[in-house]
């Protein structure tokens, strides 16, 4: 069971999280890019354009709970995503951090700053649209 706590969900650690569900195709989700440790989708959450999830397939709360093999797919699947991003927004960099608290599931967040700042605006749901157009020219980008 999920209980709510102010807008965030307080998951067990024996239940799937919502990146496990969209790991399973339980949960329908823009897909860019998937191998045998990660997953890649834009978030529907996000702080500025193009943010992007990096999911570990492995279902742990902290990055280094996972083992090397997961951890360097892990990397090697976040460093793919970001230098699509790069290319494809033309970004000045992409900014990335490695999260596991709101949601007890190791994901990074890849923020594609077109600026020198990395400045985060309140969350807000982006366009279903958006996110399909964005998904295809990164998986474009990534084949």
């Amino acid at each position: 069971m999920v209980a709510q706590v102010g807008e965030a969900a307080v998951y067990s650690s024996d239940m799937d999280s919502i990146f496990t569900k969209i790991i399973k195709h339980e949960i329908p989700a823009h897909i860019i890019y998937e191998d045998d440790y990660s997953l890649v989708i834009p978030d529907i959450f996000p702080s500025m354009p193009g943010q992007l999830l990096v999911i570990a397939k492995r279902q742990v709360p902290y990055v280094y709970e996972l083992t090397d093999e997961e951890y360097h797919g892990l990397m090697s699947a976040t460093k793919k995503a970001a230098l699509a991003l790069d290319s494809v927004l033309s970004t000045v960099r992409t900014c990335s951090i490695i999260e596991g608290f709101e949601v007890p599931h190791v994901h990074v967040r890849l923020y594609p700053c077109t600026t020198e700042e990395l400045i985060l605006e309140p969350r807000a749901k982006a366009d279903d649209e958006e996110l399909r157009i964005l998904t295809e020219k990164l998986k474009t980008k990534l084949a």
